[in-house]
Order: structure tokens, then C-alpha cells, then sequence
């Protein structure tokens, strides 16, 4: 079992170390289905919202418990009996966040096997005054709203999802709900990346802006031309988008129409 301190960008504070954070007490602890566990084959894998106190005990803290029973993926390491995907999402976490890609705490993993069974939890920190993209996106891109203000918010996560990318990371699931951002009192936003069970190290570039990019397109439906030209050229470093960019917008827009049409 494994207790990381938070990462001191985030706006978490930290759990008290206390003897209870083990996997025993995480995986008989008593909480609500935040959503419908999902079923796989032989397995399932559900998220709980928990409260813990916090050592001045002036204001609780939330966090995600993740727990999941036979849940697996084959890689090229476990080719046969597979690895827990809250395996493979804790050290995402831990590598993203070594490369400055914003992503949720993780402040325990551990996972028991018994017999042919494996079980396993993940706790991360709750995002503290975060609202998924596809919640926000609706009453920032509409008549209006400034622009500068849309821009701001295109603008961190296009550079949030290049951070992902530079770190050869593709996400795999790259969804509006996936995205989570936080209006700042000075008129920015922060962005950070969630369920990263999925995420693996794509190494040919291309793949990884087309695959992830030809997702978000589809989704955010609220978006105009104008905006996802936007978005590009935030998420390149560019003021204009040379031939080669073109050539992947267009690309981007006919895997979405694919996407959508499925």
C-alpha cells in the first residue's frame, strides 16, 4: 500500500495520516455509489464519494474512492492474467503529475489478490470548485458571453491536453465530462484531467492529437469554426496554422464525422 503527499499546485489539503488508510477499511468502508459501477465480464468497478476530517477539523475534505473487483487490462507486461485498471490509473497519475500534466491527487492504492480474485482501491483528492467541461461549456460558448472570456477557457484546455500529449501520453477517452476546469478570480482557468485508467503512451504524435482531438471535437457540440480553429492554434503555439496543421484539422473533423455516424 502506498500514502503520496498531494501536490502543493492542487487546492487540496492533506489527509491526516491516520491508521484506518488501509485497504481493508477502504474496501469495507460503507458509502453510496457516486454512479452505477460498471460490469465487465467477471468484474465490476464503482466510485464512492468520502469524507474525511481534517486535522484542525475546521472543514471536511472530500474524496473519490474508487474500488473495483477483477477489473482488467492485457499489456504487453501482463499479457495473460492482465493488471487492475486502477493499477494502470494510479501510475498514470504518478507519471503525469512528474511531468506537470494536471491531474487529480492520488493518496492511496493498494490491491490484495486472492486466489484466481483481485481487488484493488484508489482514492484521489477531490477537485475542489471544478465543474466537468460539459457542464460548463454550454453557458460559456453561447450569444452573449465575451469572447476573451470563451478564449480563456479554450485556451487552458487546449494547453492542458498538450501537456498530456508532450508527456507522449494519449488519453483514450478524451470525453468533455473527462475534462474538469475552475474559473479563477482573475478571469482564467485551470483545467485538469481525469479518468486516466485508459491512458497509455502512444509514441507517434499524430495518433495522439487525431484520436484524442477527433473525441473532444465530436462532443462539444457548442463549439463554432471558429473556436476549434482557436482551440488549434492554442494547442499548437501557433498564430497561424502552417499546412501540416491544416492537414490534421481536416483530419480531426472527418474522424468525428465517423465518430458520430457509428
Amino acid at each position: 500500500m502506498t500514502l503520496i503527499p498531494l501536490k502543493p499546485f492542487m487546492p487540496y489539503r492533506k489527509l491526516p495520516a491516520t491508521p484506518e488508510l488501509d485497504f481493508d477499511s477502504l474496501w469495507n468502508h460503507t458509502a453510496d455509489w457516486f454512479e452505477t459501477p460498471n460490469q465487465h465480464r467477471q468484474g465490476w468497478s464503482g466510485v464512492s464519494r468520502i469524507m474525511f476530517k481534517t486535522v484542525d477539523e475546521s472543514r471536511p475534505l472530500y474524496a473519490f474512492l474508487k474500488r473495483q473487483h477483477n477489473f482488467m487490462r492485457k499489456t504487453w507486461r501482463h499479457p495473460w492474467s492482465g493488471i487492475s485498471t486502477f493499477n494502470c490509473e494510479y501510475q498514470n497519475l504518478l507519471q503525469l503529475s512528474k511531468r506537470g500534466v494536471p491531474v487529480p491527487a492520488p493518496l492511496f492504492f493498494s490491491e490484495k489478490k486472492e486466489g484466481d480474485d483481485v481487488n484493488a482501491v484508489l482514492l484521489t483528492a477531490e477537485l475542489v470548485g471544478f465543474t466537468p467541461l460539459d457542464q460548463l461549456a454550454p453557458s460559456i460558448f453561447k450569444p452573449g458571453v465575451s469572447v476573451s472570456r470563451q478564449r480563456k477557457l479554450t485556451a487552458s484546455v487546449a494547453a492542458t491536453i498538450m501537456k498530456l500529449h508532450h508527456a507522449r501520453f494519449q488519453h483514450r477517452a478524451l470525453y468533455p465530462k473527462h475534462i474538469f476546469v475552475r474559473e479563477m478570480p482573475d478571469g482564467h482557468f485551470e483545467s485538469v484531467l481525469i479518468d486516466l485508467e485508459k491512458a497509455r503512451i502512444r509514441l507517434l504524435p499524430v495518433l495522439r492529437t487525431l484520436q484524442d482531438l477527433a473525441t473532444l471535437n465530436r462532443d462539444l457540440i457548442h463549439l463554432s469554426r471558429t473556436t476549434r480553429l482557436y482551440f488549434l492554434k492554442q494547442y499548437y503555439g501557433a498564430s497561424k496554422l502552417s499546412s501540416p496543421m491544416k492537414w490534421i484539422a481536416k483530419h480531426i473533423h472527418a474522424r468525428s464525422e465517423r465518430k458520430k455516424k457509428a
